[in-house]
């Protein structure tokens, strides 16, 4: 029955929250994250000091740890800036590999080893990004290129590492990785490149 009090009236709902900008965005990301990498430091600093009571090999995983929080940082950093975040790339993984030299007391193997194939793949991927900014159309073409890169990265590591190590400049096992790797490639850019008239065949292979 109606007693003559009044009906409540209905909430007006919650105004939502603005949508965030671009640039706060990349803050938060930056934050969860720098977050994200903080906690399994934090964890292998603990355990490491409570079992040796010092620090030992926690430095080497702070170092990958902090080398991979970087790496996640740095497309955030330069974004839509190709060039710029492989030459930072390049950068953090130099400053890890010498830190981890420093770490073991073995500095040697940096510049003769670590340097020259870290900067080979700065240039591979420098020329990989170059030739799909040149391409008017992107598909099995750039997994084609990046096939290559690696197959090439592959041979120059092999015998930088056998001249140090076996004084040789005789590649082995980067051998069968290019020749898996090769093949490949070639079937993609054939693919990619053919006349129009096979398109069938390309979207078979969703290339």
């Amino acid at each position: 029955m109606d007693d003559g009090s009044p009906w409540p009236k209905e909430e007006a709902p919650a105004a939502s929250a603005p949508p965030m900008s671009a640039d706060e965005r990349k803050a938060l990301a930056r934050t969860l994250t720098t977050l994200g990498f903080l906690i399994p430091a934090s964890i292998v600093l603990t355990v490491d000091w409570f079992i040796n009571r010092n620090l030992s090999w926690s430095l080497f995983a702070l170092v990958s740890l902090g080398a991979a929080w970087m790496w996640s940082l740095l497309p955030l950093i330069f974004n839509r800036k190709p060039y710029q975040l492989i030459i930072s790339i390049t950068i953090v993984a130099l400053g890890a590999l010498s830190a981890i030299g420093v770490l073991t007391g073995n500095t040697g193997w940096i510049f003769t080893i670590a340097v020259p194939i870290v900067l080979c793949a700065g240039a591979l991927a420098s020329g990989v990004t170059r030739l799909v900014k040149k391409t008017r159309s992107v598909g099995g073409n750039m997994t084609a290129w990046i096939l290559q890169a690696v197959a090439i990265l592959a041979v120059c590591a092999d015998i930088l590492i056998n001249s140090q190590l076996k004084e040789s400049l005789r590649p082995g096992w980067s051998i069968i990785a290019a020749s898996t790797l090769l093949p490949i490639s070639i079937l993609l850019l054939y693919l990619h490149y053919r006349p129009s008239k096979q398109r069938k065949l390309r979207r078979y292979f969703h290339v």
